[in-house]
């Protein structure tokens, strides 16, 4: 072996000796996460369910994190504003997004120039709840009970129905409702939950299907009428006296909503881990158990792998329903 091979060899050994050394002196010279506040995106307005999770939530992260937890309400177009902005944040975990499986499947079948693709552009984290929603009137209803919704809907002068927005679970549900029974039902949309929950309430609108924890109060304060659970397999404790539509012989029409959060694609593996442990964590608190397991809801964390799992699986299904009931958005 020449001086000059031997003399290479023992500079690539102790290139190769100081490689450890390096990667260390990098890993104590990047700051530990999270080093910043993190921003947690709202895709929908302030006051609403999910913001109240949200920011519950938060609290929790920031307490948990050492850095404040911001929540930032982007709402508009069926959450693709929110969506959209998320998008455009580096891949670093410093960014949540919150959804439910409008933003995160359902639009995916709704608008055929999405501008982003949920499982492609995102990495989910966890899923928090599973949400059973309430079918209800006004209270002083000619809707009473279940047959007289079918009646009215069947009948010439039809019924109307109120949802959260085009598109928004509650509007894609009562088409499917609408479908099954042959009915006469016009839409009216409003933006967001509780803009129809108060014309409900004065009589403007004659049905709205209802997320539990908003609902449930209302039916108990005697202000709405509650007629059947949807996304339940047995009737709620907190509405003994109401019906699961599966009991009602829809079972077909008996679809969960639920939620979850997710972080851009690309987001570092140790940092994705991080913050699903800390969500799981801050979902199953106990005050975070009882408040939202007394409003009808189930706390259903799961792992990264499984939440991808289901929101593959329901963009493909709710894809089909929103072809056979023919809704589609610009």
């Amino acid at each position: 072996m020449t001086s000059s091979s031997l003399l290479t060899r023992r500079g690539v050994l102790r290139a190769a000796a100081a490689l450890p050394l390096a990667h260390a002196a990098l890993a104590q010279a990047a700051p530990a996460f999270p080093s910043r506040p993190i921003t947690w995106v709202v895709p929908y307005p302030a006051g609403g369910f999910g913001d109240a999770l949200s920011r519950m939530l938060a609290q929790k992260l920031s307490a948990s994190l050492k850095q404040p937890v911001v929540v930032d309400n982007r709402p508009g177009a069926g959450g693709q504003i929110g969506v959209a902005y998320a998008k455009q944040q580096p891949a670093d975990g410093y960014t949540l997004l919150y959804g439910d499986l409008g933003p995160f499947s359902m639009n995916a079948g709704l608008y055929p120039k999405l501008g982003y693709n949920t499982l492609k552009d995102f990495l989910p984290l966890t899923r928090l709840l599973v949400s059973p929603t309430v079918l209800i009137a006004p209270v002083n209803s000619r809707l009473q009970t279940w047959k007289d919704v079918l009646q009215a809907a069947q009948s010439d002068k039809g019924l109307n129905y109120g949802s959260y927005g085009v598109g928004s679970q509650p509007h894609i549900w009562m088409e499917m409702l609408n479908r099954s029974v042959k009915g006469r039902m016009t839409h009216v949309a409003y933006k967001g939950g509780a803009p129809a929950v108060q014309d409900l309430i004065a009589g403007h609108i004659d049905l709205l299907l209802d997320v539990a924890p908003s609902s449930i109060p209302l039916v108990r304060e005697g202000k709405v009428r509650a007629l059947a659970v949807v996304g339940s397999d047995r009737r709620l404790a907190q509405l003994p006296q109401v019906p699961t539509i599966t009991e009602l012989g829809m079972a077909e029409l008996d679809v969960p909503g639920w939620t979850g959060v997710a972080v851009r694609a690309g987001t570092p593996e140790p940092v994705a881990n991080l913050l699903h442990d800390e969500l799981v964590k801050a979902l199953q608190s106990p005050d975070v158990v009882q408040r939202y397991t007394e409003l009808g809801l189930v706390i259903a964390p799961s792992s990264r792998a499984q939440f991808a799992d289901l929101i593959q699986a329901e963009t493909k299904r709710w894809g089909e329903v929103i072809r056979s009931v023919g809704v589609q958005l610009d």
